[in-house]
């Protein structure tokens, strides 16, 4: 068996660390006009950044006929395939990713196993519920995306996912505001969030939202500067999947009141 060489390199040698998966998520709040053309820009730029994407989609439940994060858990199903060139794909993953949020899974069914099941260097994005990444996220410091419509349907169940993210996961989530074109043309002070989500927050949750604005995305598009800071800022708070999340975090302790909204129990 050969010893490390004894000479200035031999230190760095022992600091280099295979690149692993990182892991960020997206919150499904049943807003998917927004959410869905939002994501594929976040694939769209995370692949042009170099990185390899594969999206766990929590909104799909996986079948024999439609395979995905569980087959690949009991190994009824190859890893995705690496390609030369970095491309994204999408896998079911609703049952996988709430067996992994219950915490009970056991082995090499847990979250921080799994990263061996992705290309490194790659980006894994977890697209569920809040309640879901709440339970598998508890306390990470990953700041799911929560996007927003002006769709007064929207501003409701944005709530909620605001409210279960804080309280049930203590994660911040990165709040997008996205905009129509016509409005997206006009100031960023005169384009801010919609204010019943602004006042429900502060008032209910004692919460101050600071949302980013984002014009909304189309398909035949590349992205935009804005869709290329947002993923750099969600890469910053990203978790390496063969770490885990043992740093020290301050979970969110907001000062309750004791009356909600009509519907945000």
């Amino acid at each position: 068996m050969l010893d490390h060489p004894i000479n200035q390199a031999a230190g760095l040698l022992d600091l280099a660390v295979v690149p692993a998966p990182k892991l960020i998520a997206m919150v499904s709040h049943g807003d998917e006009q927004v959410e869905l053309p939002l994501l594929l820009q976040l694939c769209n730029a995370l692949v042009g950044f170099g990185h390899p994407v594969t999206v766990l989609d929590g909104t799909v439940l996986e079948t024999p006929d439609n395979p995905g994060l569980a087959q690949l858990f009991d190994y009824s199903m190859a890893p995705p395939p690496v390609s030369d060139a970095p491309s994204w794909t999408v896998l079911p993953a609703r049952l996988g990713l709430q067996t992994l949020a219950s915490g009970s899974a056991t082995g090499m069914h847990s979250l921080i196993d799994a990263g061996g099941l992705f290309p490194h260097e790659s980006v894994v994005i977890a697209y569920s519920t809040a309640q879901t990444l709440a339970h598998l996220l508890h306390g990470s410091g990953v700041r799911p995306v929560l996007a927003v419509s002006t769709a007064k349907t929207s501003l409701l169940t944005s709530y909620l996912a605001l409210k279960r993210l804080l309280l049930k996961g203590a994660l911040e989530p990165t709040i997008v505001n996205v905009v129509d074109n016509v409005r997206a043309k006009t100031p960023v002070s005169e384009n801010r969030m919609p204010t019943s989500l602004n006042d429900c927050a502060k008032y209910f949750l004692n919460y101050q939202v600071n949302a980013l604005n984002i014009p909304a995305p189309t398909t035949d598009e590349r992205p935009s500067a804005s869709i290329g800071r947002l993923v750099l800022g969600l890469l910053e708070n990203a978790m390496a999947l063969n770490s885990g999340w043992s740093a020290p975090h301050r979970p969110y302790a907001p000062t309750m009141r004791h009356h909600y909204p009509t519907g945000a129990h």
